[in-house]
């Protein structure tokens, strides 16, 4: 009381930060998205850290012949972690707001804070919603003009 942190009920802390790969499927399926990331808040460091990912095949083909790496702008987020309120996911997860970037390779660095990441791996589009106590993100290589997703249930 009085902390500006976020305060999660630790009986529910399991139940809400959990998510499955099917839920990321549909997340995929429904927006039509190359990658779906979850992030999670990690209460014993304080910041949201991705835990699941999600690439459909089709995808995961096109990046190998790509590049020749099995990494993608999904699972290069691991290396990344953010404090509430900064950068998009943070900002998505002290707001509850969902937020959505036409073509953030066009956004300062700033703003959206793997641009850089989303340029290598060719990631225009990029949608973030709150979502079973994290933040769920998915994106994709075409812009994307049109942000239903972010109020589906998914």
């Amino acid at each position: 009381f009085g902390s500006s942190e976020p305060c999660i009920p630790q009986a529910s802390a399991e139940k809400h930060f959990t998510m499955d790969k099917t839920q990321l499927q549909q997340a995929c399926a429904e927006a039509g998205a190359v990658y779906a990331v979850f992030w999670a808040f990690d209460q014993a460091k304080g910041v949201l850290k991705a835990t699941m990912h999600y690439n459909p095949p089709e995808r995961l083909a096109q990046i190998k012949a790509m590049t020749g790496s099995d990494t993608s702008f999904a699972s290069e987020a691991y290396k990344y972690e953010f404090t509430p309120g900064k950068g998009a996911v943070g900002q998505v997860y002290s707001t509850k707001e969902p937020v959505s970037f036409e073509d953030v390779t066009t956004l300062p660095a700033d703003t959206f804070l793997r641009a850089d990441v989303a340029a290598k791996y060719g990631i225009k589009s990029v949608a973030m919603k709150f979502f079973n106590g994290g933040v769920l993100e998915i994106g994709n290589t075409d812009v994307w003009s049109s942000f239903d997703w972010v109020n589906s249930d998914v």
